[in-house]
C-alpha cells in the first residue's frame, strides 16, 4: 500500500564571494537580468528559468539513474497540473514528472501479453510528483516541499541536487538544501511529546536456487519490524538515544544477520496526549537526525485511478501548510502576501 508523503527543504544562495545576494541578484547576474528590473520580472525570469531546465542537464542524474521532466503530451494525465508560478507570493507549484531510467525492461498489457514493447536503456517510467517552491526576489533563502508516494517511488534526492545544480553559476556555487522542520514539529518534541513507536523497513532480495514456484516467488521481500516502548514516558527529545538502542538489535537467520542499523528506513512516530497530536520523523542517513515528514494518509481523502492522492486537494493542504505554518519561519522580517 502507498504511503503518500510531504518532505520539506530550505536553501540560500550561495554566492562566490560570500554576500547577502536574492534571487533577484542571481536573476540579474546569471541570467541575464538588467540592473534595473522588477522583483516581479526577477522572480518570472527564475521561474522560466526553473521550467525550462527541467528539460536540461540539471534534470537528470546519471549516478541515480533518475530523470526529472514535465511530458508536454495528452499522455501526461495531469499535464493541466503542470507547475505554474505566482509573482504575488513568489511560488512555482503544480505536478511534474520523473522516474528511474537505465534499465531493460518490458511493457506489457496485463490482459494482452501479445500488446508488449521493449524498453530500452534511455527509456525511462515516469510518474507524477507535486512540488511548492518558493524563490523570493527580495530574499537569498528559498524553500521548497515535495511529494512522493512510498519510498520506492520518490525523486526528492534528485530533485534536492536539481536545486543545488540550478542555482549555482559564474558567481555562485552550489546551493545546499537542508531538511527544515516546521515549528509545530518542533513544538511536539518540546512540549512533552512521547515515542510512540519505532519502525525499522528494508527489502531483501535473494538469489537461492529453487524449483518450487512458490519459493521462487518469496526471493524478494520486505521486512518491517516496530519497536513499541511499553513505558509510556519516553520523552520524544530521547529519540536518538532510543534509536541507537534499537539499531543495535539483530534481525537475521542462519545465513545472514543483520543490525537494525543496516536496515533502509528509519521512522519515529511521537504521540502527545495533552494536545492529542500525533507526528512523524524519518531518520535522515545524510545528516543523522531525524527529520518531520507529513504523511498524506487521513489529510486526502480524495484519491486517482491508480491509488495516490488527488492534487487538487494535496495542492491545496500545500498552500494550506506553507501559508499557515512555513512562510512566517522562513520570512519572518515581512508580513507576507499568502498563496492564493
Amino acid at each position: 500500500m502507498a504511503t503518500p508523503k510531504l518532505e520539506f527543504y530550505r536553501f540560500k544562495l550561495n554566492h562566490k564571494k560570500e554576500k547577502f545576494s536574492t534571487f533577484r541578484d542571481f536573476a540579474i547576474e546569471e541570467l541575464g537580468g538588467s540592473k534595473n528590473i522588477t522583483n516581479d520580472k526577477a522572480f518570472i525570469l527564475c521561474s522560466k528559468y526553473f521550467i525550462k531546465s527541467l528539460d536540461e542537464d540539471y534534470a537528470k542524474d546519471e549516478k541515480l539513474k533518475k530523470v526529472l521532466t514535465i511530458i508536454k503530451k495528452s499522455v501526461n494525465r495531469h499535464l493541466d497540473k503542470k507547475p505554474v508560478f505566482n509573482s504575488s507570493s513568489y511560488t512555482i507549484s503544480g505536478v511534474i514528472n520523473g522516474g528511474p531510467y537505465g534499465k531493460e525492461r518490458i511493457n506489457s498489457d496485463i490482459e494482452d501479453k501479445e500488446d508488449s514493447t521493449s524498453l530500452g536503456f534511455n527509456k525511462s517510467i515516469l510518474l507524477y510528483f507535486y512540488i511548492l517552491v518558493y524563490l523570493p526576489s527580495d530574499h537569498n533563502e528559498g524553500f521548497f516541499m515535495i511529494h512522493s508516494n512510498s519510498s520506492e517511488e520518490t525523486i526528492t534526492v534528485l530533485f534536492r541536487n536539481y536545486i543545488s545544480n540550478l542555482f549555482k553559476g559564474k558567481n555562485y556555487n552550489k546551493a545546499i538544501p537542508e531538511a527544515f522542520c516546521p515549528k509545530s514539529f518542533q513544538d511536539e518534541f518540546r512540549k512533552g511529546a512521547v515515542v510512540k513507536s519505532m519502525i525499522f523497513k528494508t527489502s531483501f532480495v535473494e538469489n537461492i536456487h529453487a524449483t518450487d514456484a512458490l519459493t521462487q516467488l518469496l526471493q524478494e521481500y520486505e521486512i518491517k519490524i516496530e519497536a513499541t516502548p511499553k513505558s509510556k514516558g519516553i520523552l520524544a527529545t530521547e529519540a536518538a538515544k532510543v534509536k541507537d538502542f534499537f539499531s543495535r538489535k539483530v534481525f537475521g537467520n542462519k545465513n545472514s544477520e543483520l543490525q537494525l542499523d543496516d536496515f533502509e528506513q528509519t521512522r519515529l512516530n511521537i504521540e502527545n496526549e495533552v494536545t492529542n497530536s500525533q507526528k512523524t520523523f524519518e531518520w535522515n542517513t545524510k545528516d543523522n537526525d531525524f527529520v518531520p515528514v507529513v504523511y498524506l494518509n487521513g489529510r486526502i481523502t480524495k484519491r486517482n485511478p491508480d491509488g495516490t492522492v488527488d492534487f487538487n486537494e494535496l495542492k491545496e493542504l500545500c498552500e494550506n501548510l506553507f501559508n499557515d505554518e512555513i512562510i512566517d519561519e522562513i520570512r519572518p522580517d515581512l508580513n507576507v502576501t499568502k498563496v492564493k
